[in-house]
């Protein structure tokens, strides 16, 4: 049997107990009581082991045959599940999983994506589309257009756009497809497409059918979306707007951001929301795990998105601190000016410094 090891962090009276319930809760059965068919051996060499306890940290190995590869919601539902529901387990929060047998390789990627634009020497920008809601199709287009033309790389829309009556997707993807063929922009549109499973599959169909390139989708679509939009070959934006509710270290139960970049990286991901470094991101957050975030997308050919109160002066503090190896992505700095455009530029030419 191979296996695949997850670490995590516990609070209990007793580690050894608290461990041994994890690994058998989670994998054949309830933790301390045997019926006479999970003591059958078929069923045993499905446990998962304790591979070690050191102080309160747990590694445990579960089977990697327990289901088909990729499945990231099962996974999920296997790794942080019925603990929560142990008594003996005070707290247990998911810091690492080492052993998983495949990575989804990006469909564009850091490296080409900055190649295309010519942004080798520079962060990439991106721009967020607002307001979130109520557009017109006219409206929209004159922000998009605004944003190409003062020199935005990426253009996303925000997260509560996705599919609605007023402006469909379908009719989004028609204009905002065509601008982009008549203006020949090297960027890449995000169009936000949260839903349900069997509507976000319709909508990675819509984008198909109308030569859209990047789509937007929000971890509350799961993280299993992730591998349908690599699956439809289509650069894939990940939201993280939320993600607090699952990776707040004051939760009880809780999983590591650095743990669910590695996940969306291994789906195939493009570009992430990591965090922020500066600007308004609340406290309790830890610029430890961004850190780690972004570094993990350097070495993977990802892109690192920066946001929440990015602006030029934002934008110069972080790069003397990290280079010029992730996204600027600017949203409501963007919208204060007499113009779009304006503002558009400004932000560009600040990120063309050097």
């Amino acid at each position: 049997m191979e296996y695949y090891t997850v670490t995590y962090e516990v609070k209990s009276d007793d580690m050894e107990k608290a461990a041994h319930e994890i690994a058998v809760g989670q994998s054949i059965g309830n933790p301390n009581v045997r019926s006479e068919i999970e003591m059958s051996d078929n069923i045993q060499e499905f446990a998962a082991v304790v591979e070690s306890i050191e102080d309160n940290i747990v590694k445990i190995k579960f089977p990697l045959d327990a289901f088909v590869w990729p499945n990231i919601s099962q996974l999920l539902c296997i790794i942080q599940g019925g603990q929560s529901d142990i008594g003996n387990v005070e707290e247990c929060r998911v810091i690492d999983i080492e052993g998983l047998p495949y990575m989804n390789e990006p469909v564009l990627g850091m490296k080409a994506f900055k190649e295309r634009v010519g942004a080798e020497n520079r962060p990439l920008f991106g721009a967020i589309v607002k307001p979130k809601s109520g557009l017109t199709m006219e409206q929209l287009k004159t922000i998009v257009e605004q944003m190409i033309d003062g020199g935005a790389d990426f253009i996303k829309e925000d997260e509560i756009m996705a599919n609605q009556n007023y402006l469909p997707l379908e009719q989004r993807a028609t204009v905002i497809q065509s601008m982009i063929q008549e203006k020949e922009w090297k960027g890449v549109y995000c169009y936000c497409i949260n839903a349900d499973p069997l509507e976000l599959v319709d909508n990675l169909c819509i984008l198909k059918e109308h030569g859209a390139e990047g789509c937007h989708i929000n971890f509350w679509s799961g993280l299993g979306a992730y591998t349908s939009s690599h699956a439809a070959q289509l650069v894939t934006h990940y939201q993280r707007s939320g993600i607090r509710i699952l990776t707040d270290p004051r939760n009880r139960f809780s999983i590591s951001w650095p743990v669910l970049v590695k996940l969306g990286i291994m789906s195939g991901i493009d570009t992430i929301h990591v965090g922020m470094l500066g600007g308004y991101y609340p406290e309790g957050e830890s610029e430890e795990e961004t850190m780690q975030a972004i570094q993990m997308c350097i070495d993977n050919d990802r892109v690192a998105c920066l946001s929440c109160g990015m602006n030029p002066d934002t934008a110069r503090e972080i790069r003397g601190m990290i280079g010029n190896d992730w996204l600027a992505n600017v949203g409501g700095w963007l919208h204060t000016g007499d113009s779009i455009y304006e503002k558009v530029k400004e932000m560009r030419d600040s990120l063309d410094e050097g």
